[in-house]
């Protein structure tokens, strides 16, 4: 028989273990992290993964090696080719003379180059047995930009080649202010800086090269850096960056001499090749081992969608 006292006790745990059930079931009901949640998640991310490896190249690999004026359009070529075809594509910058050299030594898939292949590298693959292809994939204006202090609004090819030898170190010399000349080029592996000493530096005499006081950047972003954030400074960078440049640096009209007209760089100009600072752009590969995720990403980028992904770039398409 139970006592007063101790009914008591055993109604107040009885009440106690109901109400501490009533709360597990509101808190379970309420919980945004039900198992049902979970198992839901879960099934997302297994159809996506199928989803991926069901795309044609699934986890093929491509490595691209080499100029810093494709870097930015080559990783744009690449995200959109990787959504709708797989693959794992790995863009490097470095430089041209990096990327062929990659190339040649069998590190990397595809060179991009914003210079043609010199006749000493197409010797050293001939060598190795590497059957080496060009594709020309867009085409590039370089274009001369200044410090907002200077206003020189024009110069002429033999200028240039002064300001860069070191012959002309003063801005008032071509009609500017009178403050030394601080002249920004790109460093050895650039084939930008390559084409800018063959074109313009040596056009009349192919013994000219680059002062030793210029300065030696790595990429066209280091110059428009140099050039907008100090005064009295001139580079030369792909059109491509003139965009994203904007209003930080002014733009210098050319004139291939004095008797020519001053040509400003867009593309127009280039396109129509009336502006005088203009080359092709280009991806190199080991033709005698070609993957097919590498043959598709190139007819990728030749292609009318990949075209209008280096127009809207900033560079002149050569797909019409």
């Amino acid at each position: 028989m139970i006592r007063t006292g101790e009914r008591s006790l055993v109604s107040v745990a009885i009440v106690a273990l109901l109400i501490i059930a009533l709360g597990m079931t509101v808190l379970t009901g309420c919980n945004p992290t039900s198992s049902a949640g979970i198992s839901s998640s879960s099934e997302t991310t297994k159809a996506s993964d199928k989803a991926s490896s069901n795309l044609k190249f699934g986890d093929q690999q491509l490595i691209l090696t080499g100029s810093t004026t494709l870097l930015e359009v080559s990783q744009k070529w690449a995200e959109e080719f990787m959504k709708k075809n797989g693959g794992k594509i790995t863009v490097n910058g470095g430089g041209s003379g990096e990327g062929v050299s990659a190339l040649l030594n069998g590190t990397t898939d595809l060179a991009n180059s914003s210079r043609s292949i010199k006749k000493e590298e197409q010797d050293k693959a001939a060598s190795t047995g590497i059957e080496i292809k060009e594709y020309e994939v867009l085409f590039d204006g370089i274009c001369m930009v200044v410090s907002k202090n200077i206003n020189v609004k024009e110069l002429t090819f033999k200028q240039l080649a002064d300001i860069y030898m070191g012959n002309i170190t003063n801005w008032k010399q071509v009609g500017g202010i009178d403050a030394n000349i601080v002249a920004a080029a790109r460093d050895t592996n650039s084939g930008t800086g390559e084409y800018f000493l063959q074109a313009v530096i040596q056009k009349d005499n192919k013994e000219n090269d680059y002062s030793p006081n210029c300065l030696r950047l790595q990429s066209s972003s280091d110059v428009v850096n140099q050039v907008a954030g100090n005064e009295n400074t001139i580079g030369y960078i792909g059109v491509g960056y003139l965009k994203d440049a904007g209003s930080t640096v002014n733009v210098v009209s050319i004139k291939v001499d004095d008797s020519s007209a001053a040509v400003s760089p867009s593309i127009e100009t280039i396109s129509d090749k009336s502006y005088p600072i203009a080359r092709g752009l280009f991806i190199y590969s080991n033709n005698a081992k070609m993957s097919e995720i590498a043959k598709a990403y190139i007819d990728f980028v030749l292609s009318q969608e990949g075209q209008k992904i280096g127009e809207d770039s900033g560079f002149v398409k050569i797909v019409k």
